[in-house]
């Protein structure tokens, strides 16, 4: 009996912690941010990038953006409406029909993501979704450029 207790409680720290992870890493509140390094792989090629996400009032707004600097796509999540929307896609995938499967892998990627999963793949379309969170801790001011005394 002790032991079905022990294990009961052990099982319930681990999803305790799986959930917090999920809240920290993801924008609970008006204003909140979070950021992610991620990586888009389709079978013809794959993109890598920081993806910011910022929590609107019923919306959460995110952007994909390159090591350069140059905007993947820009999108917008309703939450009443539990759709995505992309404002902005690169050229080169500004398709109709690649809008149509970016727009529903997204949202299912916004779902992974609240729940602390940052991976999902589409199978029809062999694409994967991987999200890691940042790490948010500032480094150290220290640049190796101090004058000696």
């Amino acid at each position: 009996m002790q032991r079905v207790l022990a294990y009961i409680s052990l099982v319930l720290c681990l999803l305790s912690t799986t959930r917090s992870f999920a809240q920290l890493h993801f924008p609970q509140h008006e204003g909140e941010k979070a950021v992610y390094n991620a990586s888009i792989t389709m079978p013809k090629g794959s993109l890598s990038g920081i993806c910011m996400l910022v929590q609107d009032s019923d919306s959460i707004k995110g952007a994909i953006v390159n090591e350069f600097g140059v905007s993947f796509l820009d999108f917008v999540y309703t939450s009443k409406d539990d759709k995505v929307h992309l404002a902005s896609v690169i050229a080169m995938m500004d398709k109709w029909y690649i809008r149509i499967v970016l727009e529903s892998d997204l949202q299912h990627v916004i779902h992974e993501l609240k729940d602390g999963n940052g991976s999902y793949i589409d199978e029809k379309y062999k694409i994967s979704y991987n999200f890691v969170p940042l790490n948010e801790q500032p480094e150290k001011d220290d640049d190796g450029t101090e004058l000696p005394d």
